[in-house]
């Protein structure tokens, strides 16, 4: 029982303060402190770095360093400023690449420590220069610029460097520890075959249709997120590839005209709609567009469910799967709202919700002029 922790970044680059060590010096000596570390006697951590699984400045090496990261259970990005080299006809450097795969695995697998102050740029050439400017915008469109290490004066040395961040990946381990134990506690309320989800188990789609909408509605009304959304609540009461099932929920955009709320005199502005479906069992992404009725759209899958957005109409809709009992039901609506902040994706869907706002009450004055 191991956690699997792989540490990205330069190798090569040297800290900017007294006795400074280059990055992969340091990366040894806390790979080897923080694998020291026993929980009951045991080893608990085993950490990754390209140095130990014999990745070298190639292409092969290149392509190691990202199965490495889909191999690991947590990562951590220490970064420099430097996005790292790639291989010839390609633009993306290596760590940049790196917390790009980890964030598409998933965005709870991926942290990153700020510790560009303490080193000197080292671009060579243009195309390095490009990289690292690349890699600087992905972190501030990410948000990700969360953790910067901090040393007091008396402590700006290569010892006091290294404790800092020591210090800074182990917070991130223990987060991430944290929100493991929440997440499996979460799981282990959805899944059980306690009394409650037997109940459930046994209700008539109508019936299950009827407690799913009421309990996410009684969410939505509960939480500010959504407060300035109209929004429209459903329900698949099976798997999403049941026919019957998916009825209940239909394409529910197809009258969005006639639900959005027109605001008079000084009301505050309506946003959306917004759809949320809660379905009883699984859904796919290829069931989602298929309900959609066009495949070109983004689809977004995390712990929830799945997100989905048609870019065009900005049409939007939230399928929080495997509501097998309420508390499923409100632990999903809880995880989507945490995705929604802990992403940055809430402004996102705030604009799209406005557009479609505007493109609905557009059709609604529309069809007022042709009566």
């Amino acid at each position: 029982m191991k956690l699997k922790i792989f540490l990205s970044s330069r190798n090569d680059d040297i800290l900017d303060l007294p006795d400074g060590v280059n990055l992969t010096e340091m990366r040894k000596s806390i790979a080897a402190k923080i694998e020291a570390i026993r929980f009951l006697g045991k080893e608990i951590f085993e950490v990754s770095i390209n140095e130990e699984f014999g990745a070298d400045a190639s292409t092969d090496s290149y392509n190691k360093c990202l199965l490495e990261i889909q191999d690991s259970d947590f990562v951590i990005v220490l970064y420099n400023g430097n996005a790292g080299w790639a291989p010839t006809g390609i633009d993306m450097g290596i760590c940049h690449a790196e917390l790009d795969a980890a964030l598409n695995v998933s965005t709870k697998k991926t942290a990153v420590i700020n510790m560009k102050k303490y080193f000197k740029p080292s671009e060579k050439d243009d195309a390095e220069i490009a990289r690292n400017a690349a890699f600087e915008k992905y972190l501030l469109d990410l948000n990700l610029f969360n953790n910067p290490v901090k040393l007091p004066e008396a402590q700006k040395n290569r010892s006091g460097f290294e404790n800092e961040l020591l210090n800074e990946i182990e917070r991130e381990i223990r987060k991430h520890l944290d929100e493991r134990i929440r997440l499996s506690n979460l799981y282990f309320n959805i899944a059980g075959n306690n009394k409650i989800s037997l109940n459930w188990k046994k209700l008539k789609y109508s019936d299950r249709d009827m407690q799913i909408k009421t309990i996410l509605s009684e969410q939505l009304k509960a939480t500010a997120t959504f407060k300035d959304f109209t929004y429209k609540c459903y329900s698949i009461p099976d798997n999403m590839s049941v026919e019957d099932a998916k009825s209940f929920t239909g394409r529910p955009f197809l009258n969005d005209q006639d639900i959005i709320e027109i605001p008079t005199g000084s009301e505050t502005l309506k946003y959306g709609p917004l759809h949320f479906i809660g379905v009883y069992g699984n859904a796919t992404e290829i069931q989602v567009k298929n309900l959609i009725g066009y495949p070109d759209i983004s689809v977004i899958k995390e712990d929830f469910g799945i997100y989905v957005w048609e870019q065009n109409t900005h049409i939007q809709l939230v399928f929080l799967t495997d509501c097998r009992t309420p508390e499923a039901v409100k632990s999903k609506y809880l995880l989507f709202n945490s995705w929604c902040v802990s992403s940055g994706e809430m402004e996102n869907i705030r604009k799209r919700a406005n557009a479609r706002y505007i493109i609905m009450r557009a059709i609604r004055e529309a069809m007022a002029i042709v009566g």
